[in-house]
């Protein structure tokens, strides 16, 4: 018989059938399995899990005391059992920079780079000539390692980008999210360049689309929309036409990005297990980025509402397990968000607290009364405001803070 218990209430010999996560935030190796040590029941713990599914047909007499005591009880995790990715260097004072602010002129080239080469890979495909595979090949790489050294720079520069073509700046803006949720993952660097190769890729087709239709202001008529569709389809046929030496993998990503779990997508309407996680990851890359840009007809959403649109998505069109991991992953304020805390103090999201998304590091800019201070300071919402007393209150829309947030991640000069 299945049971749900505390892990507070946790004995050896008991067969622990689910807890209620997925494979890739999962302390064991198993799914499922037998206690026969404390440390097992202390992983639970440390993972910040509250309950789980206990079989009592599957479970054992609980065997005699061991001389190791039991472990601490799961009453309210601690912050660092909350975390379910690699954790960065140390917290942040008060006075250092953040470490978004030393990767972002690196950042900043390697996107300046990879901009360039959309921008090359779109008027190659326009002009039928040959895509120059060795200059997305090291922007890609470039993008990894910035990614690895911080993945919140890039974010940052998205953030804080000024409005670009859509055209050329959406396959890269794609390839930064992908990259950035596929290393919050602990996907490899194999997985990052196929992702980041893949989604700079996903869009070729649109090339072939008119651009009365690409552009279209209003809705699209049912004929329209089927042409606009297909795009999918022909980023494959780019690939196979231009016989470009890209694994099958970086071809399904390119084609099967717009595929959803439930078969509503397209061109193939796959299901399911069908959609491999690399494809999904990209998919949901390419839903956000569409929703928070601003295009010439239109004013994106906040990051907040975005998400919220993608959570609806949850169980339907994308795995549950995959959005959950996004959100985690691009944070309910991503670094260059303009918020107003509880305080009336104006700020700027810095950094992602990937164990409290609502309480990310941010510089304290502006007075309640509007004033901006001359030497902003640095806060951790979460491990410098134990009392709780200091929050984010709203996020201010773009243009509303009367400064440009993009002045505060320049690090300071030597």
């Amino acid at each position: 018989m299945l049971k749900k218990i505390s892990v507070n209430d946790l004995k050896l010999g008991m067969f622990v059938a689910d807890i209620g996560r997925s494979w890739f935030n999962h302390p064991w190796k198993s799914k499922s399995k037998l206690l026969s040590s404390y440390d097992e029941i202390k992983q639970l713990i440390e993972y910040g899990i509250v309950e789980v599914v206990v079989d009592t047909d599957k479970s054992k007499p609980e065997p005699k005391p061991a001389a190791s005591p039991p472990p601490a009880t799961a009453a309210k995790p601690s912050a660092a059992a909350q975390k379910v990715v690699p954790v960065r260097p140390a917290q942040l004072t008060p006075e250092m920079v953040s470490n978004v602010e030393i990767e972002l002129p690196k950042a900043a080239k390697a996107y300046g780079k990879a901009l360039d080469t959309s921008k090359a890979l779109v008027a190659a495909c326009r002009m039928n000539k040959k895509i120059e595979m060795t200059a997305v090949q090291e922007n890609v790489d470039e993008l990894v390692e910035s990614v690895s050294r911080n993945r919140d720079a890039l974010m940052a520069l998205m953030k804080l980008r000024k409005f670009d073509d859509y055209t050329y700046t959406h396959s890269l803006n794609v390839s930064v999210l992908a990259i950035s949720a596929g290393k919050s993952l602990g996907l490899s660097d194999e997985d990052l360049r196929t992702l980041g190769m893949g989604t700079m890729f996903h869009d070729l087709g649109k090339t072939r689309i008119p651009s009365k239709i690409l552009n279209k202001p209003g809705k699209l008529t049912d004929e329209e929309f089927v042409i606009m569709r297909g795009h999918a389809a022909m980023s494959g046929r780019i690939i196979l036409e231009q016989k470009l030496p890209v694994s099958e993998i970086v071809f399904k990503i390119a084609k099967h990005h717009h595929e959803r779990i439930d078969g509503s997508g397209y061109p193939d309407n796959l299901k399911g297990d069908d959609i491999p996680y690399l494809v999904t990851i990209c998919g949901l890359s390419d839903v956000y980025d569409a929703l928070t840009s601003d295009r010439v007809y239109h004013k994106g959403r906040s990051p907040h509402d975005a998400l919220k649109f993608i959570y609806s998505l949850r169980g339907t069109h994308f795995e549950a397990q995959w959005v959950d991991r996004f959100v985690q992953s691009v944070g309910i304020y991503p670094p260059g968000t303009v918020v107003q805390l509880s305080s009336d103090q104006v700020a700027v999201v810095m950094d992602i607290n990937q164990s409290a998304l609502h309480a990310p590091l941010v510089k304290v800019i502006a007075a309640p009364d509007g004033m901006i201070y001359s030497r902003p300071k640095l806060v951790n919402l979460e491990s410098e405001n134990e009392a709780g007393d200091l929050k984010i209150k709203r996020v201010i829309p773009k243009g509303e803070a009367g400064f440009d947030p993009a002045f505060y991640f320049n690090p300071p000069k030597e």
